[in-house]
Formats: structure tokens, C-alpha cells, sequence
């Protein structure tokens, strides 16, 4: 297939993605964002859970910006220790990978694989099968606008914005697929403190 950008135009932006990523090095780290290998046009980050106690690893994401910007970058989420893309039964437990409890953020009126007229509540991530690996359905990434049911939502009504940047990408995964997770767990570990607190504070001196 011809690309129709120069390479070393997208290799270019793919080094400033790289750059702006490490301007925010710490509050990635914070966060439990972790930049493992990034050589164009790969990335691949591994996303934790630092308020669980002990902290986790919930998944990884592959990234790839080959034709960057005049392509939207291609988001898989996978296996953090193979690198194999998820397929949707792997994800569809409470136990796994949480962006399956997010709305689809497709235009009004289009509908994503395997949906129906009437269903509320979509998949961030989606498939029409539970044997196929679900895409992430969201503006600037690349499997969402070349889905049919996407036509009327161009890259190039998103390109130049934050959409389709890797801290934007990296920052809806984290949104979607770690925080609820996160914070379900710290409030857990707070109330189990609180109430070892106080049963302490009841025992007779």
C-alpha cells in the first residue's frame, strides 16, 4: 500500500508524540502509565494500578503511528506480558480489563458491531464477535473512523487537536480502563482501615 505521507514527515511527528510524552514523564509514572518500548512507529505502554495494594498490572496497549498525522494512530489493547491483542471474551469479566463498562463514542445514530436499535449503555471497546479482538471506539483512533458505522466522523475533522496524540490516547485509557478500577480499590482499602480503626478504638485499655 502507498503512503501517502512522506515517512520522515511521520517519523518527525512520532519523535515530538515521544518528546511530549516524557514532559509529563512523572505524572505518567504516577498514574501507573508506563512507556516500555517506543520505535517508530511503535509504542507499547503498560498500565497499573498504584492505589491497590498491592499495586497491579491490568493491561497493555500497542500504538501504532505508521503514517502519522494523515493517519490516526491504531490502538490495540493486549496482553502486557505477550503483547497479544485481547480478544473481546478475555475482556468481558468485571475481573479484566474495564474499558468494556464505557459508553461507545460514536456520532449520534451509528451504531457499532454487534449493536442493536435500543441498547443505552455500549462498549468502549467493540466487537461483533466474542472471538474477535474489539477495536477502541473512539475519535482519533484509526480502527474507529474506518468503521462503516463511522463515515460521517472524518480524522480530519479531529487532526490538529488533542485527539489522536499519544498523551491523549494514553490518558482515555487510563480514564476508561484503570481509574474505576483504581478508585473502587482505594475506597475498599479505606473503609477496611477505618474499620480495623475502629474496632481498635473499642478494645478496653
Amino acid at each position: 500500500m502507498e503512503l501517502p505521507l512522506d515517512p520522515a514527515v511521520s517519523r518527525l511527528k512520532f519523535d515530538r508524540e515521544i518528546a511530549t510524552y516524557y514532559k509529563l514523564h512523572d505524572r505518567h509514572i504516577q498514574l501507573g502509565r508506563w512507556l516500555i518500548k517506543a520505535e517508530f512507529p511503535e509504542v507499547f505502554v503498560i498500565f497499573g494500578t498504584p492505589n491497590l495494594r498491592p499495586p497491579g498490572v491490568l493491561f497493555g496497549a500497542q500504538i501504532d503511528f505508521t503514517n502519522y498525522d494523515f493517519w490516526p494512530p491504531s490502538v490495540w489493547v493486549v496482553n502486557p506480558f505477550t503483547r497479544e491483542p485481547y480478544k473481546m471474551r478475555e475482556i468481558a469479566q468485571p475481573a479484566a480489563v474495564s474499558p468494556t463498562i464505557a459508553r461507545c463514542a460514536r456520532p449520534s445514530g451509528g451504531l457499532c458491531p454487534g449493536e442493536s436499535q435500543g441498547l443505552q449503555l455500549n462498549n468502549l471497546l467493540v466487537a461483533a464477535d466474542p472471538d474477535e479482538v474489539p477495536f477502541l471506539c473512539l475519535p482519533g483512533v484509526r480502527e474507529y473512523h474506518r468503521h462503516p458505522a463511522h463515515t460521517g466522523d472524518s480524522w480530519f475533522l479531529h487532526r490538529g487537536g488533542t485527539e489522536g496524540t499519544l498523551n491523549w490516547i494514553l490518558e482515555q485509557l487510563w480514564v476508561y480502563g484503570v481509574q474505576p478500577i483504581d478508585s473502587y480499590n482505594l475506597q475498599i482499602a479505606n473503609l477496611q482501615f477505618a474499620i480495623a480503626g475502629f474496632g481498635q478504638s473499642q478494645v478496653p485499655a
